[in-house]
């Protein structure tokens, strides 16, 4: 048993959160609603079970983001102390899954050392296979890597696609996704989706391997099950059948990641592989109003594919939910900025506390407008990543080159950045060499296939003067500081920091770019590592990019995100704009009853986003491109219809505000020069 006490936070459960915490043994179901407090399920349950003397190295709760990850960490170790904490491991699927490749990559069909691959660099290698077999007129980029993804959810290797009869194109599909996974084997590489996929395919193919880790793990618990692909799905199946002791913790309310293999059912699915499983429903809701959770109960209740569930609040906001009907998109907007003003002088938020809710970021452009007009700080979340960056992207590739020496893709990045003399053809010749050589010589490294050729390329032969000695502290560096020093010669040294000073188009770009680069780093030498290695370096870079994001802090500032990345988010006000047919749901969504079902869980989630102020809204007449879109073209969403009108306060632009006037002058012009 353990010293620390959980009889506060015992009691401070509801019955149906102290229940699912006291469920030891068995599988167990949490239907857990918006707002209902799964994450302090999760957590008191691990000190739960801690406490009743299961050894923490022996406890797994994944999640699917670093940050839900963090979250976990944080409340367990305030109840169990960090050290206690530490030897849990509370990771995303991916961490999890790689630190399994890690110890047995021989098993998995990798070499040690491998490396993850950006997106970048798997676009690169794709689109190589498809020049290679003559394909690009056949299959977009985006269509190849769509069907190799979905092989690898449904744990397909490609001698499997020849039985895959109802699979379009499983021939020249096979073609490519062989080719594509030669490539990543010769650099050494995985994508992103191979990290579950190869660690399935290990545990399956492998019970050795499998024995091993379910001796070692004997509680699994997982967060926003509703979310879990295919492969997923299958690791949790392989690793919890022999103690059965798998906590999922989910809503099928909130599934609304389809695109990337997420579907409802699985929490059906659950039942048929665990069907001894006991299912506990969370229903009381701490965050939102009473007001609110009648309208999003209201939407939800349609959907047929559900297991069902009622939220319910003490809390009651004496504040209906407004729907606001807009003559046009800049009165929808208009409408809003009003509101917020309002609420700031009535109710003393802060610009914080009001976020908006789009289903595209192309519509925050409007709002950004007339948030400028009105002089309100503002927020768009969503723009472009940290790591996208190119001066980023150009200087980790050394780190990844001097973590593996075979990806060769790293390297080619930058060889001839600044431009160096080096030139297509020549980094195309020395790719295939390296490819023909590799067949014959398996231990070949890239930088000793260059240094073989020097004689033939002298711009090569002078860029390796320069490298070799740099890429050798690569090698021997000890530390964080050490790793940080190399890259910073790399910048300096390597004409990467000349590079931004001739191309960009001021110095006060060229020094945003190259703060940027300091700001990297800095965070490089205290990024957290459980024990130095380069290669955790570049793992912790790949798979935790969020704490490297040049956004992290918002300050007081009106919020504009999609509903998407809003998932997991709660907030005083929320503002849900363009509440329309073919805008939500989404027109690409509405020609199935599944995708309307999903759309409307799409809405319910930004419904139950809000605490105590939701506004909904619409408008009769937007801008589509260079085209207007009015009258027929655009109507209300049909979600609207599914509230109860006594639940709505309904409000229309006011026909005596200037806007619409003026509006209405510009529809009488029209008319008479029809």
């Amino acid at each position: 048993m353990s010293s620390f006490d959980l009889s506060g936070t015992l009691q401070s459960l509801n019955p149906e959160q102290r229940d699912a915490v006291q469920t030891m043994t068995g599988p167990l179901l949490v239907l857990a609603g918006a707002g209902t407090g799964k994450t302090k399920v999760i957590t008191s349950r691990i000190a739960h079970l801690i406490a009743q003397g299961c050894a923490p190295e022996k406890i797994v709760a994944v999640s699917f983001t670093n940050k839900a990850a963090r979250e976990m960490g944080e409340r367990l170790a305030h109840l169990v102390g960090k050290k206690v904490e530490k030897r849990a491991i509370l990771s995303t699927f991916h961490s999890f899954c790689l630190r399994l490749l890690r110890e047995f990559p021989e098993y998995a069909g990798l070499s040690r050392g491998f490396s993850i691959a950006d997106e970048g660099t798997s676009r690169d290698l794709l689109r190589d296979s498809l020049s290679e077999h003559k394909l690009q007129e056949i299959f977009s980029l985006q269509k190849a890597a769509e069907h190799i993804g979905g092989c690898k959810d449904a744990l397909l290797r490609p001698d499997d696609l020849v039985n895959e009869k109802h699979l379009l194109n499983r021939l020249l599909v096979k073609k490519v996704f062989s080719d594509y996974e030669r490539r990543l084997r010769l650099f050494n590489l995985v994508d992103f989706d191979d990290i579950v996929y190869r660690t399935v395919l290990m545990l399956r193919d492998h019970p050795a391997v499998r024995d091993i880790i379910c001796d070692r793990y004997q509680h699994f618990l997982v967060d926003e099950f509703q979310d879990t692909s295919n492969a997923q799905f299958e690791l949790i199946r392989m690793l919890g059948e022999r103690h059965r002791n798998v906590c999922a913790v989910g809503d099928d309310d909130q599934s609304i990641y389809a695109w990337r293999g997420a579907k409802p059912e699985v929490l059906f699915d659950f039942f048929k592989v665990f069907p001894e499983a006991k299912r506990v429903t969370l229903e009381q809701n701490y965050r939102c109003s009473s007001e609110i959770l009648t309208v999003a109960n209201s939407v939800i209740s349609t959907n047929t594919t559900r297991l069902g569930k009622t939220l319910w609040s003490t809390k009651t906001a004496n504040c209906p939910v407004r729907v606001h009907s807009a003559e046009t998109e800049r009165d929808e907007a208009i409408f809003v900025a009003d509101q917020i003003q309002r609420l700031r002088r009535e109710e003393n938020l802060p610009w914080v506390g009001f976020t908006i809710l789009v289903r595209s970021n192309a519509q925050t452009e409007i709002l950004e407008q007339v948030f400028i007009e009105r002089k309100i700080p503002f927020h768009v979340h969503g723009g472009s990543e940290f790591f996208d960056k190119k001066e980023i992207r150009d200087l980790l590739s050394y780190l990844r080159f001097a973590n593996n020496p075979k990806d060769a893709k790293a390297l080619m990045r930058v060889i001839n950045v600044p431009a160096r003399g080096i030139g297509l053809r020549t980094l195309e010749q020395l790719s295939e060499g390296f490819l023909e050589a590799s067949s014959t010589q398996p231990s070949l490294t890239f930088l000793a296939h260059l240094d073989a050729q020097r004689a033939h390329f002298p711009a090569v032969s002078s860029y390796l003067d320069q490298f070799i000695p740099i890429h050798m502290e690569f090698i021997q560096a000890r530390s964080q500081s050490d790793v940080a020093r190399c890259l910073r010669r790399c910048f300096e040294e390597l004409g990467l920091k000349n590079e931004i000073l001739t191309s960009s188009k001021s110095m006060q770009i060229a020094n945003w770019r190259i703060n940027l680069v300091d700001k990297m780093l800095a965070v490089i030498e205290k990024i957290q590592l459980d024990g130095f290695s380069l290669g955790e370096m570049v793992d912790a870079l790949n798979l935790d990019e969020s704490s490297f994001s040049s956004r992290k802090e918002v300050g007081d500032r009106v919020q504009l995100m999609t509903i998407h990345a809003s998932k997991g988010l709660e907030f005083p006000c929320v503002f849900v704009v363009g509440v329309e047919e073919k805008r939500l749901p989404h027109e690409r969504s509405i020609e199935t009853p599944a995708g309307v079902e999903e759309e409307r869980r799409l809405f319910y989630v930004a419904l139950t986003r809000a605490q105590k102020f939701l506004f909904l809204s619409h408008c009769g007449f937007r801008a589509r491109g260079s085209r207007q879109s009015r009258g027929a073209d655009i109507q209300p969403s049909r979600f609207l219809n599914e509230i109860p009108a006594e639940s709505l306060l309904l409000t229309e632009t006011d026909p005596a505000t200037e806007e619409a006037q003026r509006l209405e002058a510009a529809q009488r012009l029209f008319e008479l020069f029809r």
